[in-house]
């Protein structure tokens, strides 16, 4: 397979036929995109994708026609979206309203104001370039501009959003949100994620049009950091020479809290246009002059060429999401034509003006020439190679670099998508000598699907924590991936947090005085309450979207009994797919195995608990217990001093197949409780007992 490249003349007899001249052209004074109907309820990032579909309209059709009409349409659409923005507690502008994920609580997110702030700098980019138009005008491109600045570039850094790894770049929920009620901060510092990857390369291409628009490097390096990470992620299928890549992935280590990252790996299944949206991103970058060069691109068009050979299917093959990359229509007729068809059936004025923006503006420049780069010159590529990924589709290190004065150890996060010989090896700096294996098994594709040995840094040929730069190469069913790591004396930091229970020692919880430093407590309406007491006057409450912890280790999980009392509101909500509140024991390596109230399909939640643990895949494989729930004050004992841990609620214990015996922990670090989902109702927990038994 190649991919073919063109120049205008090849295309002008297929567009004879196609309405988008200048004499079919849609009338800016009755076009009507129904934003202000759509977009009046709307708010935060709901808003804001809302807005992001109508967005290109008004842009694209002035630079397919011409007519400055569209572009005060544009500037009318654009100040709509400034007068929908308020002001967060630390007095930055941006787009907020409901979290989509935390129940309650407001937020801003970087997509949403990322999406938005690019079409108020297009709108300045196409502005600054024509003197006419600055004339008219300039004034308000400027102010785009600063605003732009001051949300994408100073609030996201002020408040720590951007994180760098291992050179490269990444962006992260906040820990904080707003109560509405008061517009205060809620801190929530266990909902930080690295967001989805098409968030990143949004708030890149922001940046990336600031860097063009004011020419400081700053953004240029951070837009490469960005850009320059999805290469190194990327998913090479070496036998057909395409390249895949994830929705989703881990960068820091608040993203692997135990085995399985918070989130899960993989191309998306049910939504094909969040790719769409990022070969456009990837596109803008190579016309840029940064990180992509023709190679890259070419890659992309035979991995959609595959998805359209058969049957639109998602790039890895995985599900039928797959769609036309139309961001790459100008370097392929394949595409070019599959983007003509889908625009000339059943064509409405939004139809009308992608068409018109197709044959006037992107067909008129067709071919692999860099829209926005004077010279060669200015190119900067990133050349990094591709790595297999078809067997094999995470292979990372969380963090990059092992910190030897503070003993740490660093996560080889990996996911499988297929069964064999798994081998781990550490290789010296230049990658082509082998100093030993860190990690070796047999596994199962569903069985493994999720890795996470840990590495101190020991140089397994010397024995030896030996400072110094290496590569970690994953190998598995004849394909590899290799990925730096450093190891560095670091600096020391002092341990946070209250002393390991020892043996002898009890822990004792009534919530009856203030809680002492063990405790770590999260979400809006979560701690002590008089709502609900089993022994005394009060209890703690963990609503929906909290969290709570009670410390009682710290590096090596502790064989104790835990024995607590659990009020359940008798929530029912029959097949409905929810989860509700639930208890267990976090273990050293991040992983939690918890009884927990939850409903599916396929799962009787009205009248049983479930049971998870996040080693498996976080909370997406939930397992029948067998314990029947009831309402009101249950004791639950989970006893970890024995050889066989069992766990107990009310009279019944938890029932477990052969299978699942692996999953359950023989001790832990903390008691960890959680809320569940709003329609879930709150967990209540009272009379809390920590055993720490001598041997």
């Amino acid at each position: 397979m190649f991919v073919r490249t063109f120049g205008l003349a090849l295309f002008a007899a297929a567009f004879l036929t196609m309405a988008a001249g200048a004499e079919n052209a849609v009338d800016p004074e009755r076009y009507d995109s129904g934003f202000e109907r759509r977009l009046a309820t709307r708010e935060g990032e709901d808003f804001c994708w809302q807005a992001a579909y109508t967005a290109p309209d008004f842009l694209r059709a002035y630079q397919a026609w011409k007519d400055v009409r569209w572009l005060e349409r544009a500037e009318a659409f654009d100040d709509y979206l400034i007068s929908r923005l308020k002001k967060d507690p630390d007095g930055y502008e941006g787009w907020i309203g409901k979290s989509y994920f935390i129940e309650r609580l407001n937020q801003d997110t970087v997509v949403g104001d990322a999406i938005l702030c690019k079409t108020l700098l297009e709108f300045a980019e196409i502005v600054q370039a024509d003197p006419k138009l600055k004339a008219r005008f300039g004034a308000k491109a400027q102010k785009y501009i600063d605003l732009a600045t001051r949300i994408c570039w100073d609030k996201f850094n002020r408040r720590g959003q951007y994180y760098e790894d291992g050179g490269w770049g990444s962006y992260r929920t906040y820990g904080r949100l707003i109560d509405p009620a008061t517009n205060q901060w809620v801190e929530m510092p266990d909902a930080v994620i690295s967001d989805n990857l098409n968030k990143h390369y949004a708030i890149g291409v922001a940046l990336l049009r600031l860097w063009r628009l004011t020419g400081k490097e700053e953004y240029r390096e951070r837009v490469e950091k960005i850009f320059g990470r999805h290469k190194e992620m990327a998913r090479y299928f070496r036998d057909e020479d395409r390249v895949v890549w994830n929705f989703w992935m881990p960068h820091g280590t608040y993203d692997m809290p135990g085995t399985a990252p918070k989130s899960w790996v993989g191309v998306h299944s049910s939504r094909p246009g969040y790719q769409v949206a990022e070969v456009e991103m990837f596109v803008e970058v190579y016309d840029s002059g940064l990180v992509f060069e023709q190679v890259d691109l070419e890659r992309m068009i035979r991995t959609n060429h595959w998805m359209m050979d058969h049957g639109l299917k998602s790039a890895d093959g995985t599900s039928s999401a797959g769609a036309v990359w139309d961001g790459l229509a100008r370097f392929d007729e394949k595409i070019r034509k599959a983007c003509e068809k889908e625009l000339l059936t059943k064509p409405d004025d939004q139809k009308r003006i992608e068409l018109a923006y197709l044959e006037n503006v992107t067909m008129k420049r067709a071919g692999w020439d860099r829209w926005y780069v004077k010279s060669p010159a200015q190119v900067r590529v990133a050349k990094i190679p591709p790595q297999d990924g078809r067997n094999v589709s995470l292979a990372l290190v969380i963090p990059s670099t092992v910190e030897l004065v503070n003993n740490a150890r660093v996560k080889l996060a990996t996911q499988l998508r297929a069964g064999g010989k798994l081998t781990i090896e550490l290789l010296d700096a230049t990658g082509r000598n082998v100093l030993g294996t860190l990690f070796e098994k047999d596994v199962d594709a569903k069985a493994d699907s999720y890795l996470a040995p840990v590495w101190d840094g020991t140089n397994p040929k010397t024995g030896r924590k030996d400072a110094g730069e290496y590569r970690i190469r994953w190998t598995l069913a004849g394909e590899t991936r290799v990925e730096p790591a450093w190891v560095k004396p670091g600096v020391k930091r002092e341990r946070i947090g209250p002393p390991e229970l020892q043996a002898g020692d009890t822990l004792a919880v009534d919530f009856e005085k203030p809680l002492d430093a063990r405790w770590t407590i999260q979400g809006k309406g979560a701690g002590v309450s008089t709502e609900q007491a089993h022994g005394g006057r009060a209890s703690l409450k963990i609503p929906s979207s909290s969290e709570a912890a009670l410390v009682f280790g710290d590096q090596n999980n502790q064989p104790v009994r835990v024995t607590l009392w659990i009020y359940d509101e008798n929530k029912k909500l029959g097949r409905d797919n929810a989860n509700g509140g639930g208890w267990g024991v976090r273990e050293a390596n991040g992983n939690v195995f918890c009884v927990r109230q939850c409903w599916r399909k396929y799962l009787n939640g009205d009248a049983q608990y479930a049971w998870f643990n996040t080693s498996e895949n976080q909370w997406f494989n939930p397992h029948p217990g067998g314990l029947t729930r009831k309402a009101g004050w249950t004791q639950w004992v989970l006893d970890f001093t024995q050889k066989t841990p069992t766990v107990t609620g009310g009279d019944a214990k938890l029932s477990l197949a052969a299978a699942d015996a692996k999953f359950v922990p023989g001790g832990g670090v903390a008691l960890f409780l959680t809320g569940g989902d709003g329609k879930a109702g709150s967990l209540y927990v009272d009379d809390i007992r920590v055993e720490y038994p001598k041997p």
